[in-house]
C-alpha cells in the first residue's frame, strides 16, 4: 500500500466518522452520547435523545430511599412484572407492573390522589420502566412523582432488607 493510498483511506474514514457524529448530533432520533450512561454500572443501553429520562425526578441515594421507607413518606410502586415482585421487592412496595398500566391505574387512583407523593422503581439503571411509569402519571396530572433509578438490583446489592411474597 502506498503512502497516497494510506492518506486516502485515513481521509475517507475520518470523513465518514465526522459525518456520522454530525448527523447523530442534529438528528432528533440520534443516540444521546453524553449524560445518559451509568459509568458506575458499566455502559448500559443507549437511548434516543428524544426518550431521555427526566433525571430531575430521580433519587439516587439508597440511604435516602431507606429513610423514605422508614418514615413512610411516599407510596412505593414496583413496576416490574408481578413474578419479579413476588420474588422480592423493597419493603412496603406495591406491585403496579408497567406492562399492565391500563389495568392497574384504576387501582392506584382508588388508593391515592394526584397530590400524593409516589416513589417508583424497577430492576435497575438499565431499566426505563420506572421512568416510563412516572411519565405516564405526570401526564395524568400526578404532581409528586419520584424515581429510584438504582432499583431493586442496587437495593439488593447494597444489602438492604427485601420483602418476599410467600405463595
Amino acid at each position: 500500500m502506498t503512502l497516497k493510498e494510506i492518506k486516502g483511506t485515513f481521509f475517507l474514514v475520518f470523513f465518514a466518522v465526522t459525518t456520522a457524529f454530525f448527523y447523530n448530533h442534529f438528528s432528533p432520533a440520534g443516540i444521546a452520547l453524553f449524560g445518559q450512561w451509568q459509568t458506575s454500572s458499566g455502559v448500559v443501553n443507549a437511548i434516543s435523545k428524544a426518550d431521555s429520562p427526566d433525571v430531575s425526578i430521580e433519587i439516587n441515594n439508597p440511604e435516602t430511599i431507606w429513610q423514605i421507607i422508614q418514615k413512610k413518606e411516599r407510596m412505593i410502586l414496583d413496576v416490574r412484572p408481578l413474578e419479579f415482585y413476588e420474588e422480592g421487592h423493597l419493603p412496603g412496595a406495591l406491585s403496579f407492573p408497567l406492562i399492565e398500566f391500563d389495568n392497574v391505574i384504576g387501582r392506584l387512583l382508588e388508593m391515592t390522589d394526584q397530590h400524593s407523593p409516589l416513589l417508583i422503581y424497577c430492576s435497575g439503571f438499565e431499566c426505563m420502566d420506572s421512568h416510563n411509569f412516572a411519565t405516564n402519571l405526570k401526564d395524568m396530572g400526578f404532581a409528586d412523582v419520584r424515581v429510584y433509578p438504582g432499583g431493586f438490583r442496587q437495593w439488593q446489592e447494597m444489602g438492604y432488607n427485601i420483602e418476599k411474597n410467600e405463595k
